[in-house]
Formats: C-alpha cells, structure tokens, sequence
C-alpha cells in the first residue's frame, strides 16, 4: 500500500496562517499542463508578486521529476538569487515528497512548500488564470511531443511581455526585471518581446504546416 503523506504543518491552511504573518514573503505557484495523461508534461512556475511565468518539460509527472528543475534553477541561479524567489512553494497534493522541494542535495532547507487542499486548484489561482495564455498558444488538441525547452522558452518569452491590467499596463518582465534585475530574467532563459510582436497563436511554436492542418 501506498504510505500516506505527511501534510503536516503544509496544508492550505497553514499557508494562509504564514501568508498572514508574512505578508511580504514572495509566493511561487507550481502547476503542469498537458494534453495526454500519458505525458509529456510542462510544470508551470508562477512568481505571484509579478505574473512572471517560467516552465519546464518532463516525460514524468512525479515529485522527483519536478523536484529535479528546482534543483536545476538552484544551480542557475546561485544561492542568493534563488532565495529571493523561491521562499515558498504552493501546489497540489499529487507532488507530496516534499523533502524533495524543501531540501537541496545536501540536506539543507531551501524552501518551504504547501499544499492546496484536495480537489482545491483554485486555491492558486495566479497560476491557473495565468493557463489561459499557455493555451492560447498549446490548445489542447495540440501535442507537445514535438516541444522542446527552447520552445518553452520561447512562449514564456512572449507570455511575459504581454502587458496586464493588473500591473498598471506594465508586462510581468518589466516587473520581474523592476524587482531582481534583467539578468534574473536572462537566467530563466526570459526574453522582453517588443509588444507590437507578440505572438499568442500556436504558430510561434509550432510549425505553420500542422498549425493549417488544425
């Protein structure tokens, strides 16, 4: 039988007690999409505090599968770089090993992650409104077989310089970019997209052969 996870101390409401005595603490929503169960996935990562997007391909929905690209941020972004941003997790309870988001490869703590409740997405809700320009751009017909993590990247590229009401018209590179720099950007492999060029539309990662062919 499968051991039942520990949630202790990481349920939704715990999160909500930090969130209330930690106000300012910068929150990541972690999420994944796809369009067959049988994968290939793209774990979503969603910086609240400026709708700033990044994601990551898998062959694998599981914990170590995604706990794998923290580790790799970590790396790209050195310790202190990293810190700043991931400070918190929050995602669901599908991901339950969380000694593997929580720890680095050394034992040491390097976030603290909680978990909605169950059947509870919207409980992110940052990162599920933030879905809807993924699948302007991967409709879900689509299949993401073909994707690479260039291609990925190339999406957020575009997603983050779309500019948002909420953000006084600004785009969520601009903020992220306000707040950790240009280079924090460069190393989430983010570009800014002039705003007359963005591309919402399945062609800008997908060839234009199997975009008519749709």
């Amino acid at each position: 039988r499968k051991e039942p996870a520990n949630y202790e101390g990481r349920r939704y409401g715990d999160y909500l007690n930090f969130r209330s005595e930690n106000p300012e603490t910068p929150i990541v929503e972690m999420d994944t999409v796809y369009n067959n169960p049988s994968g290939p996935y793209l774990q979503t990562l969603l910086f609240v505090k400026t709708s700033f997007m990044i994601g990551f391909l898998h062959t694998h929905k599981t914990s170590e599968s995604m706990a794998a690209s923290i580790s790799k941020l970590q790396q790209r972004l050195g310790e202190e770089l990293f810190s700043k941003l991931f400070r918190v997790l929050l995602t669901d309870r599908e991901f339950e090993k969380h000694q593997l988001f929580e720890l680095d490869a050394s034992g040491s703590s390097r976030l603290c992650i909680f978990y909605c409740d169950p059947m509870q997405s919207s409980q992110k809700p940052h990162v599920e409104n933030n879905h809807n320009y993924v699948r302007d751009i991967i409709p879900n017909s689509y299949p993401l077989d073909g994707l690479t993590q260039d291609s990925i990247d190339l999406m957020f590229s575009h997603i983050n310089s779309v500019p948002r009401r909420s953000l006084e018209d600004k785009t969520p590179f601009e903020i992220f970019s306000f707040f950790y720099g240009v280079e924090a950007a460069k190393r989430l492999n983010v570009s800014s997209i002039p705003r007359d060029e963005v591309v919402l539309k399945p062609q800008l990662i997908f060839s234009k052969l199997y975009c008519r062919a749709q």
